[in-house]
């Protein structure tokens, strides 16, 4: 008779991407128990992107110099790579595998120490991704469909020994929002070293007169006026834009100013929908004064008939 298990695989599962039955299969392998780092090695094994990127990793580099060190060999029919014979040695096996494991741990903990900077910062890796809105600014690609990185404009490399590097001609940390971009694994992985390229979409909605300011700085905007639909999309992508800075912004000063720029974007919704700022705010301490504000911090976890609220 098939199992709760079976019965779910067979005919309950819905998938839109691999993640699940890989999940499920390495589990059922392991004795029903997987730490979340085996989990993420089960799935990398199943993606595409990841699978021909490092194929063409293992025969570049790690091919040419353990070749040129007489460690493997390649053959070509069955694309099989081999440890040198005169090197295997049942004896040392468990030693030299401690040797490698020591290495790869070095490697690791070199890296985490590597990236104990700004770049890493959880509300700055926010703040890219929510301006990039979650897609890479190359192909376009979802976070959800591939990784995405957070990728220095002018590299790292090019710093000076303040941690300055020059972009459009001026001076800035190397770390900077202005000089940190969103690509996926892969456009991320083919971009050379010394790639400059600035890939980020810079087309967006700006305050009214934005476009008179940047006139008198001797600049020449190119300005397109949205009206309609374009400009209500344009606005909900504002809004989107200002509510991630907003949650990024750890300034008490600056969060309330992240909050007057929600306000603005929303006083032209409600104008886009036929309501004035006058209505909007009537409506809001109507509102108010019916259902009282959020200023208490009342958290309501449901009562005898769970009913939900909204």
């Amino acid at each position: 008779m098939s199992s709760k298990l079976s019965a779910f695989l067979s005919q309950k599962m819905s998938m839109t991407e691999v993640y699940q039955p890989v999940i499920i299969k390495e589990l059922l392998l392991k004795n029903g128990k997987c730490s979340k780092t085996d989990l993420a090695v089960a799935l990398a094994r199943y993606d595409l992107s990841v699978l021909d990127y490092y194929k063409k990793i293992v025969m570049r580099w790690p091919k040419k110099i353990l070749s040129k060190h007489g460690i493997i060999t390649y053959e070509r029919e069955g694309e099989v790579f081999r440890l040198g014979a005169e090197l295997v040695d049942s004896g040392n096996v468990e030693h030299e595998v401690g040797i490698c494991e020591q290495k790869i741990e070095e490697w690791i903990d070199k890296k985490r120490n590597r990236e104990k900077t700004p770049q890493a910062n959880e509300s700055l890796r926010y703040k890219i991704l929510k301006r990039s809105h979650g897609k890479c600014e190359l192909c376009g690609i979802d976070s959800s469909l591939r990784p995405i990185d957070i990728d220095h404009i002018v590299p790292q490399s090019t710093q000076n020994k303040n941690g300055k590097v020059k972009k459009d001609g001026n001076w800035i940390d190397v770390h900077s929002e202005e000089n940190l971009q969103a690509l996926c694994f892969k456009c991320n992985r083919a971009k050379r070293a010394s790639d400059e390229t600035d890939f980020r979409r810079t087309k967006k909605l700006v305050r009214d007169k934005i476009p008179k300011i940047i006139k008198n700085e001797g600049r020449t905007p190119i300005i397109k006026e949205l009206q309609g639909k374009s400009l209500m999309h344009a606005l909900k992508e504002k809004l989107v834009e200002e509510h991630g800075e907003y949650i990024a912004e750890t300034d008490k000063a600056k969060s309330v100013s992240e909050l007057a720029d929600m306000v603005e974007v929303i006083f032209s919704l409600a104008k886009c929908k036929g309501f004035s700022k006058e209505q909007l705010l009537k409506i809001a301490e109507d509102k108010r004064l019916k259902n009282g504000g959020f200023d208490k911090g009342f958290y309501y976890e449901g009562d005898e008939t769970n009913k939900a609220i909204k």
